[in-house]
Protein backbone atom coordinates (compact mmCIF):
# COMPACT_ATOMS: atom_id res chain seq x y z
CA UNK A 1 0.00 0.00 0.00
CA UNK A 2 1.28 3.18 -0.86
CA UNK A 3 0.39 6.54 0.99
CA UNK A 4 0.48 9.65 -0.96
CA UNK A 5 2.04 12.25 1.41
CA UNK A 6 -0.43 14.97 1.55
CA UNK A 7 1.28 18.59 0.44
CA UNK A 8 0.12 21.75 2.00
CA UNK A 9 -1.39 24.31 -0.47
CA UNK A 10 -0.07 21.67 -3.83
CA UNK A 11 -2.79 23.90 -5.46
CA UNK A 12 -2.49 27.85 -4.23
CA UNK A 13 -3.64 31.00 -6.49
CA UNK A 14 -1.80 33.00 -3.70
CA UNK A 15 0.47 34.83 -6.52
CA UNK A 16 4.37 34.63 -5.51
CA UNK A 17 5.06 38.60 -5.08
CA UNK A 18 1.65 38.21 -2.21
CA UNK A 19 3.64 35.41 -0.28
CA UNK A 20 6.20 37.58 -0.52
CA UNK A 21 4.97 40.59 1.17
CA UNK A 22 3.33 38.60 3.66
CA UNK A 23 7.07 37.47 4.60
CA UNK A 24 8.51 41.14 4.27
CA UNK A 25 5.70 42.37 6.37
CA UNK A 26 6.16 39.68 9.00
CA UNK A 27 9.88 40.57 9.28
CA UNK A 28 9.56 43.96 9.70
CA UNK A 29 6.77 44.04 12.20
CA UNK A 30 9.95 41.21 14.05
CA UNK A 31 12.65 43.90 13.37
CA UNK A 32 13.86 42.56 10.56
CA UNK A 33 16.03 45.07 8.20
CA UNK A 34 17.04 44.58 4.48
CA UNK A 35 14.76 42.09 3.38
CA UNK A 36 15.86 40.86 -0.12
CA UNK A 37 13.85 38.12 -2.10
CA UNK A 38 16.42 36.43 -4.82
CA UNK A 39 16.14 33.92 -7.68
CA UNK A 40 18.94 32.06 -8.90
CA UNK A 41 18.30 31.42 -11.92
CA UNK A 42 21.10 29.09 -12.85
CA UNK A 43 21.02 26.65 -9.49
CA UNK A 44 16.65 26.92 -10.09
CA UNK A 45 16.91 28.25 -6.56
CA UNK A 46 14.57 31.14 -4.33
CA UNK A 47 16.59 32.72 -1.52
CA UNK A 48 14.95 34.98 1.50
CA UNK A 49 17.37 37.43 2.99
CA UNK A 50 17.09 39.81 5.34
CA UNK A 51 19.38 41.46 8.89
CA UNK A 52 18.16 40.87 12.56
CA UNK A 53 19.28 43.09 15.21
CA UNK A 54 21.16 41.30 17.76
CA UNK A 55 21.99 44.22 20.42
CA UNK A 56 22.94 47.49 19.94
CA UNK A 57 24.55 48.41 16.76
CA UNK A 58 24.84 44.94 15.73
CA UNK A 59 22.63 42.19 14.06
CA UNK A 60 23.13 39.30 11.87
CA UNK A 61 22.27 38.17 8.02
CA UNK A 62 20.36 35.11 7.58
CA UNK A 63 19.74 33.62 4.18
CA UNK A 64 17.48 30.87 3.07
CA UNK A 65 18.07 28.33 0.01
CA UNK A 66 14.78 27.65 -1.35
CA UNK A 67 14.99 24.73 -3.15
CA UNK A 68 12.02 24.36 -5.29
CA UNK A 69 12.73 21.00 -6.93
CA UNK A 70 11.34 19.22 -4.13
CA UNK A 71 7.60 20.64 -5.11
CA UNK A 72 8.78 20.41 -8.50
CA UNK A 73 9.41 16.72 -8.61
CA UNK A 74 6.16 16.04 -5.67
CA UNK A 75 3.47 17.93 -7.71
CA UNK A 76 5.13 15.87 -11.22
CA UNK A 77 4.75 12.65 -9.48
CA UNK A 78 1.33 13.35 -7.67
CA UNK A 79 -1.12 13.42 -10.44
CA UNK A 80 -0.20 17.03 -12.00
CA UNK A 81 2.40 15.60 -14.83
CA UNK A 82 -0.17 16.90 -17.36
CA UNK A 83 0.46 20.25 -16.75
CA UNK A 84 2.94 21.65 -19.09
CA UNK A 85 6.25 22.21 -17.63
CA UNK A 86 6.67 26.05 -17.71
CA UNK A 87 3.14 26.50 -15.69
CA UNK A 88 4.47 23.19 -13.40
CA UNK A 89 7.35 25.28 -12.16
CA UNK A 90 5.62 28.65 -11.57
CA UNK A 91 3.04 27.07 -9.10
CA UNK A 92 6.10 25.02 -7.85
CA UNK A 93 7.72 28.26 -6.86
CA UNK A 94 4.20 29.68 -5.32
CA UNK A 95 3.54 26.66 -3.23
CA UNK A 96 7.40 26.97 -1.99
CA UNK A 97 7.18 30.84 -1.07
CA UNK A 98 3.78 29.75 0.53
CA UNK A 99 5.43 27.49 2.81
CA UNK A 100 8.21 29.39 3.50
CA UNK A 101 6.22 32.40 4.66
CA UNK A 102 3.88 29.28 6.88
CA UNK A 103 6.93 28.34 8.30
CA UNK A 104 8.37 31.95 9.29
CA UNK A 105 5.23 32.83 10.51
CA UNK A 106 5.51 29.82 12.77
CA UNK A 107 9.41 30.10 14.22
CA UNK A 108 8.92 33.71 14.73
CA UNK A 109 6.11 32.88 16.83
CA UNK A 110 7.73 30.38 19.08
CA UNK A 111 10.88 33.66 19.00
CA UNK A 112 8.21 36.00 20.21
CA UNK A 113 6.49 34.09 23.29
CA UNK A 114 9.49 32.95 24.57
CA UNK A 115 9.77 29.68 23.46
CA UNK A 116 12.89 29.56 21.81
CA UNK A 117 15.55 32.10 21.53
CA UNK A 118 16.26 33.34 17.99
CA UNK A 119 19.44 32.32 17.50
CA UNK A 120 18.96 28.69 18.46
CA UNK A 121 16.05 29.05 16.22
CA UNK A 122 17.55 30.44 13.34
CA UNK A 123 21.51 29.87 13.51
CA UNK A 124 22.01 27.43 11.35
CA UNK A 125 20.64 30.19 8.41
CA UNK A 126 22.77 33.08 9.97
CA UNK A 127 25.11 33.82 6.71
CA UNK A 128 28.17 35.87 5.70
CA UNK A 129 29.27 37.64 2.76
CA UNK A 130 32.38 35.79 0.97
CA UNK A 131 35.07 37.61 -1.10
CA UNK A 132 33.17 37.09 -3.93
CA UNK A 133 29.98 38.88 -2.73
CA UNK A 134 28.19 35.67 -2.33
CA UNK A 135 26.81 34.81 0.74
CA UNK A 136 27.07 31.12 2.62
CA UNK A 137 25.03 30.28 5.53
CA UNK A 138 26.03 29.00 8.87
CA UNK A 139 25.01 25.65 8.00
CA UNK A 140 26.32 25.38 4.69
CA UNK A 141 29.98 25.83 6.68
CA UNK A 142 28.92 22.81 9.40
CA UNK A 143 26.69 20.75 7.25
CA UNK A 144 29.78 18.71 5.56
CA UNK A 145 31.97 18.62 8.99
CA UNK A 146 28.63 17.16 10.61
CA UNK A 147 27.87 14.39 8.20
CA UNK A 148 31.46 13.41 8.12
CA UNK A 149 31.71 13.24 11.66
CA UNK A 150 34.28 15.89 11.52
CA UNK A 151 32.78 18.38 13.69
CA UNK A 152 32.34 16.45 16.85
CA UNK A 153 35.32 14.76 16.51
CA UNK A 154 36.97 18.07 16.97
CA UNK A 155 34.92 19.51 19.83
CA UNK A 156 35.33 16.06 21.65
CA UNK A 157 38.64 16.48 21.52
CA UNK A 158 38.75 20.11 21.66
CA UNK A 159 42.08 20.80 23.60
CA UNK A 160 43.46 17.81 24.17
CA UNK A 161 46.42 18.84 21.73
CA UNK A 162 47.90 20.68 24.66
Amino acid sequence: MTIIKPLKSWDTRVPISKSQEDIRNLLARFGATKIAFEEDLQNGTQILRFEYPMKEKMSVPVQFKIEVKGVFDWLEENGRSSWNNDYLWKQSKKVAWRHIFDWTKSNINLVEFGLIPFENMFLSYFSHVLPDGSYRSLGEFILPKLHSGELFRKLLHQGEDK
